[in-house]
């Protein structure tokens, strides 16, 4: 009996077991609503499909599972549900506010880090609070004691914040600890507390986390609290990057520097890693790679020298000090740009502002050999970040003063240089549809190379543009494969539309074969038509030229369809089938399909 019992157990744990590993996903298929959720800084519209309309009311009535599976689809995707922070903060909300601690935490990460487009250190403080002291989570006190550490306080909150952070970490929470050890770490020159940080360190990468084995990686690089060992230095840095958890940016670059030392195959695997961080937003990424192009001293190298500029200009809007200058060197030199003696200083200046020595160094060197150098300076200040000078050019460009217009066209000029895509988008479209008072339609052939070099390099709104144009050869040579590409590009960045225009594009052909085989269809049924008609009127003739009238034979016992009449119809719907698309093939011993 027991035995039975058990077995009956053990089929119901894996009836179960298959039954939540087939949990019914949401799917474009299914039926779609419109939503909205309060993400504390506005309500979010939203679209949830089949069943993710069951867990958005369960999350609602406060079933926090599901508001967490609702966060967590919307912080990564989960089929039709598009990645978007914002909805996804407002599922971290509504699980804080049913008592998750772990989405208190979330909630103010979320905010903090601004990937929800804004930031209230207030509102941050307010629902890691809660989660720590309410529902004592480790990781919400992390998240305080990050909380605490920004906004105009921060000094006086420092003891509370490091407490906090000793506490988390005690209880083994990866960010405190995270914290914790980049304190001892990067904060003092305390040779002791530096040793202490590396165990953290170990212990994070130990646990396949990316922060620890970047820690680990740097220690070993530069023999801090540890002796150098370049050979483990590498090692950490490719675990952290290659097979960890976590935010893996730093990790990455740091493997990427060790790569780019080796041959012409690990050099541009080293180009990729450091392209990746710095789109990511580590600065010093951008350093490296950008010195790679702009100087061109690494042979085998597939970073070029516009590049260059390009990954130098980024880093300097990521206010990294050491790229402000270097960009600074390649106008003061004419590296691959116009030199601009304006442009030189202001870009010193702010690298001076960001606290790199060197560039403090030689603003001044710059200005005390020509006093009058600030005074050249452009009207939009090329030390603006690039969102910040094409906002400005396009008021510049609305001005009635030509100088004005001009000066707008000079700076969007200079950015599209630099290699910037959102500058040669620009660009593009006022060669194409023109510019009042300084450009007319006559470059458009202009316009379209500033805009397919945009889109090359995956700018969401030139790759559409430019990939229509292909499509229907509207100013290039019709190219549907390219136009497939150039969308697939948009589609890629997470543009909807671009999605279902690609999506379009592919089945296009589908709609070609269906249009013709009705044509075909539709010509088979007026030729038969006419056959049948031709027929019909032949043999009424001859049974009325008889004496008879025409009535079809049946039979007294079987009312139903003579043995030929469904062969007949038969091979008629097996034609019919063939025509419609539904079958693929129609034999040659249909006489229909002849």
């Amino acid at each position: 009996m027991f035995a039975k019992i058990l077995r009956f157990v053990c089929l119901l744990f894996v009836l179960t077991g298959t039954a939540m590993a087939a949990e019914k996903m949401p799917s474009r298929y299914d039926e779609m609503r419109e939503f909205y959720l309060d993400t504390g800084h506005q309500n979010m519209p939203f679209k949830l499909w089949g069943v993710s309309m069951t867990w958005h009311r369960e999350c609602q009535a406060g079933k926090v599972a599901q508001c967490v599976k609702l966060a967590e689809a919307f912080e990564t995707g989960l089929g039709p549900l598009r990645a978007d922070m914002r909805v996804a903060l407002g599922y971290w909300r509504l699980a804080c506010k049913a008592g998750s601690g772990h989405g208190c935490a979330r909630t103010a990460e979320v905010i903090l880090s601004g990937e929800a487009n804004f930031v209230n250190v207030d509102m941050a403080r307010q629902f890691a609070k809660t989660g720590c002291e309410t529902y004592k989570t480790p990781k919400a006190c992390s998240a305080l004691a990050q909380a605490l550490m920004r906004g105009p306080d921060a000094a006086q909150n420092r003891a509370q914040a490091d407490a906090l952070i000793a506490q988390a970490c005690a209880a083994n929470d990866d960010d405190g600890c995270r914290i914790q050890a980049r304190q001892w770490f990067d904060e003092t020159t305390d040779v002791a507390l530096n040793k202490k940080a590396v165990p953290l360190f170990e212990k994070g990468c130990a646990a396949k986390q990316a922060w620890g084995c970047s820690g680990l990686a740097e220690a070993y690089n530069q023999g801090k609290g540890v002796p150098l060992d370049a050979t483990r230095a590498r090692a950490a840095a490719e675990t952290g990057c290659v097979s960890s958890t976590g935010d893996r940016v730093r990790a990455c670059r740091l493997y990427g520097m060790f790569l780019i030392k080796g041959d012409k195959a690990s050099l541009n695997k080293g180009e990729k890693f450091l392209d990746t961080s710095c789109q990511a937003g580590d600065g010093v990424a951008c350093v490296v790679i950008g010195q790679i192009g702009m100087y061109g001293k690494r042979p085998g190298a597939t970073t070029n020298q516009m590049e260059g500029l390009y990954f130098m200009r980024r880093g300097c809007d990521l206010n990294n000090g050491q790229a402000c200058d270097e960009l600074s060197y390649a106008y003061q030199k004419g590296l691959g740009i116009p030199g601009h003696g304006g442009v030189t200083i202001a870009l010193l200046d702010k690298s001076c502002r960001l606290g790199w020595a060197n560039g403090c160094k030689y603003a001044k060197m710059v200005a005390d050999s020509n006093p009058g150098i600030r005074g050249t300076i452009p009207k939009i200040d090329p030390s603006l970040t690039v969102t910040q000078q094409l906002a400005e050019a396009q008021t510049y460009v609305k001005s009635a003063s030509a100088a004005d217009r001009n000066e707008g066209v000079n700076a969007v000029v200079r950015l599209m240089q630099e290699g910037n895509e959102d500058a040669a988008w620009v660009i593009g479209g006022w060669l194409v549809y023109g510019l009042d008072g300084v450009f007319d339609t006559s470059r458009k052939a202009e316009g379209i190379i500033a805009i397919e070099n945009a889109a090359r390099v995956g700018h969401v709104e030139a790759a559409i543009w430019i990939g229509m144009a292909y499509w229907y050869g509207d100013g290039v040579k019709e190219d549907r494969k390219k136009g497939e590409n150039y969308m697939l590009i948009a589609a890629s960045r997470g543009s909807e539309m671009a999605e279902g225009i690609y999506r379009s594009m592919l089945a296009e052909p589908i709609r070609v074969e269906s249009k013709r085989r009705a044509e075909e269809f539709a010509a088979y049924q007026k030729a038969q038509y006419e056959r049948w008609s031709r027929w019909n009127a032949s043999a009424y003739a001859n049974y009325v030229s008889a004496g008879s009238t025409y009535t079809p034979y049946k039979s007294s016992s079987y009312s139903g369809q003579s043995v030929s009449s469904i062969i007949d119809n038969s091979n008629w719907n097996q034609m019919y089938n063939y025509l419609s698309g539904s079958t693929t093939a129609c034999p040659s011993s249909n006489p229909y399909c002849r």
